[in-house]
């Protein structure tokens, strides 16, 4: 009886790992492009298949990711990173202080640009020690850690629960030596939607596990089904109206303030986002450790205001509305919305919009050769002040069309150049004060998505984190989790 109890239970156990071990995720992502590294298929596989020294809590601060833990030295002119044991690269190669020293400075260059001259040297103390310096102390730089490590000399091969399968852009396995634990999910699989409609129709029918995002036009009906769980998270991208302060109708600062002034932002996130995203009002991420709150709760909406530096500054004393610019947006339902509200508010304080639609190949070529007044556009905005950087800063190659201006880059500098936190506190806030005196654009809101989950799967969300981030511990209703939480 013994032996029968024993072997009915190893039976049991056996076809338990079986179905754990054959759990596959259907990823569904609508409208996003197959081969663009900042969106769709590559950038799930590079979010589950690279990691990063670091990673970034909701305050934008890094935390230990392939760190284990870090000690400043120098004031924080240098770090000594001591990273996690048993780590490996996909191949199964081991993850030594050596080669992070070889990739490190490559892979800050590749996100950060120029940025990685500020590194004067990134050197191997020991076996699991990484020796980084910078040039001087700051805190802007440390957020450099965040960068992603792949083996030196391959761009696929990280260190992540999941592995890119060769030669696929829709196919992710799981990585079965992973350090903190073998994920329950053994296979993604990946199917690209021209739209949300026909992925969420797929979902329904239980021809797909998950919706990647869900934009504001789709979110409110999908809240609603009885066998789908909805995640929502904010975005680290904000709706934005990129000036051309070049153009003739935006060079003077004090049109470009009024055109700030003009934008009721909570209207506009109610009546064009169906209350999906959060106001903003300058580019820094709400809720970066670095940044005065009050100050930022400041979003200046001022119609009255707005009008009178128009005709101060711009309005012949015989006409009502002479400012007249205009606003290129890409085809798409929710940014026609945005823009359409928008030119409400513009007109009402004197602002003639003519709105003009594009593909986002003629929309990109014409902000790349300063041809535009204004654009809409989904900047990535957090959660650190590094990307923000990357994007605004005058001749950075993450900025897509030298938006910014001279009194922004020089409040940036000062940013970059502040070598303690109290004086990088005031350099931030100087910073959010030359976006609102010299605006290079107008800051609208925060996107909130959101991931659909089929309740087949049992998943367990992180407080204040994309659900993606719990994402190896997933595992089908009623299947026992195999993975630790190490």
């Amino acid at each position: 009886m013994v032996g029968l109890a024993c072997t009915v239970s190893c039976r049991g156990n056996d076809a338990r790992q079986r179905e754990s071990s054959a759990a596959v995720l259907r990823v569904g992502v609508p409208g996003l492009s197959p081969t663009n590294p900042s969106a769709g298929l590559r950038q799930l596989a590079q979010i589950l298949s690279v990691e990063g020294l670091a990673r970034l809590a909701e305050d934008g601060r890094p935390e230990p990711s392939l760190a284990e833990n870090w000690t400043p030295v120098d004031n924080g002119r240098s770090y000594l990173v001591h990273l996690k044991p048993r780590v490996t690269f996909h191949d199964g190669s081991p993850l030594t202080a050596s080669a992070v020293a070889e990739v490190l400075p490559k892979s800050v260059r590749e996100f950060f640009g120029p940025i990685a001259d500020d590194i004067e040297q990134v050197s191997a103390v020991d076996a699991r020690t990484v020796d980084v310096k910078f040039r001087r102390p700051s805190p802007f730089l440390f957020e450099a850690l965040e960068a992603g490590i792949r083996k030196p000399g391959t761009r696929l091969i990280g260190t992540g629960p999941f592995v890119t399968v060769e030669n696929s852009n829709s196919e992710l396995r799981a990585n079965g030596d992973y350090y903190a634990g073998r994920p329950t999910i053994s296979e993604i699989d990946v199917e690209n939607f021209p739209a949300v409609r026909s992925a969420w129709a797929k979902l329904l029918r239980n021809e797909l596990d998950m919706l990647w995002e869900v934009g504001p036009d789709a979110l409110s009906s999908l809240e609603h089904s009885a066998n789908v769980a909805v995640f929502t998270f904010t975005r680290r991208y904000q709706y934005v109206l990129g000036l051309n302060t070049s153009s003739g109708p935006l060079r003077a600062a004090t049109v470009r303030r009024a055109l700030n002034m003009a934008i009721d932002r909570t209207r506009l996130v109610t009546s064009a986002l169906n209350g999906h995203g959060v106001p903003s009002s300058s580019p820094i991420w709400p809720r970066y450790w670095a940044l005065d709150q009050a100050q930022n709760a400041n979003n200046r909406y001022d119609p009255a205001q707005a009008a009178q530096l128009l005709g101060a500054s711009h309005l012949p004393s015989t006409k009502r509305a002479a400012l007249k610019f205009t606003l290129l947006i890409m085809s798409d339902a929710v940014y026609e919305r945005i823009a359409l509200e928008v030119k409400r508010q513009m007109e009402a304080v004197g602002a003639e919009v003519e709105i003009q639609a594009a593909p986002p190949d003629r929309l990109f070529e014409a902000v790349q050769h300063g041809r535009f007044d204004a654009v809409l556009m989904d900047a990535v905005s957090g959660p650190t002040m590094m990307r923000v950087y990357g994007y605004w800063r005058t001749k950075m190659p993450g900025n897509p069309g030298s938006f910014g201006n001279n009194a922004v880059d020089e409040a940036f500098d000062a940013v970059r150049s502040a070598g303690t936190e109290s004086s990088y506190r005031m350099a931030v806030a100087n910073l959010v004060e030359t976006f609102a005196n010299d605006p290079p654009g107008i800051f609208l809101a925060w996107s909130v998505r959101a991931r659909a989950i089929s309740k087949r799967f049992d998943v367990q969300g992180e407080e204040g984190r994309d659900v993606l981030s719990t994402l190896r511990f997933w595992k089908p209703t009623g299947v026992q989790r195999q993975a630790s939480r190490n």
